[in-house]
């Protein structure tokens, strides 16, 4: 029973945290605002995060642990289709979770976030290939840089899908995206 209420009043938490996150920016957002919000007591704040940062810590982690999943599940693999499978799960996530992304993406938000996510996809792609070869240093600087450009222009086109209100479906997101990564690896 307990379990339940703590899933249950972590969720209020996160959910006031994400109203309060559309109307003011994180360094703004105060334990006692996220409490009467949440409608919980400072106490029950504390039994769960340190702070307000510990807070948007744990979310961003959530997420790149759904987002690894989603990596790990699909690589390496033979399958040509398992990049388009990993993209494909991808944005439905990102799709079903809209609001907190598009608050993650926020100006204010956005640089710590996007780089975030950019690294994250980066480190991923790097390990595999030296899974791949069996070693780190066989993977060249040019490599790196052909990582870091596509990694970018992934999180780039996934950014301003959001910011421009998810208007394309993500299945639509996921072809294009497959379509630049194809013609990039020709």
């Amino acid at each position: 029973m307990g379990d339940r209420r703590s899933i249950k009043t972590k969720s209020a938490i996160k959910h006031a945290f994400l109203k309060l996150l559309q109307e003011k920016e994180i360094n703004k957002i105060t334990v006692s605002d996220l409490s009467k919000k949440a409608d919980i007591g400072r106490g029950t704040f504390y039994l769960h995060y340190k702070d307000v940062f510990d807070l948007y810590e744990q979310i961003e982690d959530e997420i790149f642990e759904q987002l690894g999943s989603f990596y790990d599940s699909s690589f390496p693999s033979e399958d040509p289709l398992s990049m388009l499978t990993f993209i494909e799960k991808t944005t439905e996530y990102i799709y079903q979770n809209v609001e907190i992304f598009t608050l993650l993406t926020k100006p204010k938000m956005n640089v710590l976030s996007t780089n975030k996510l950019k690294e994250f996809f980066k480190r991923k792609v790097i390990e595999e290939l030296s899974m791949i070869r069996q070693s780190a240093n066989s993977i060249t600087e040019t490599e790196k840089f052909e990582t870091t450009f596509i990694v970018s222009g992934v999180v780039g086109i996934i950014e301003e899908w959001i910011n421009n209100g998810m208007i394309k479906t993500p299945t639509c997101i996921s072809n294009i995206i497959h379509q630049l990564l194809l013609k990039f690896e020709n």
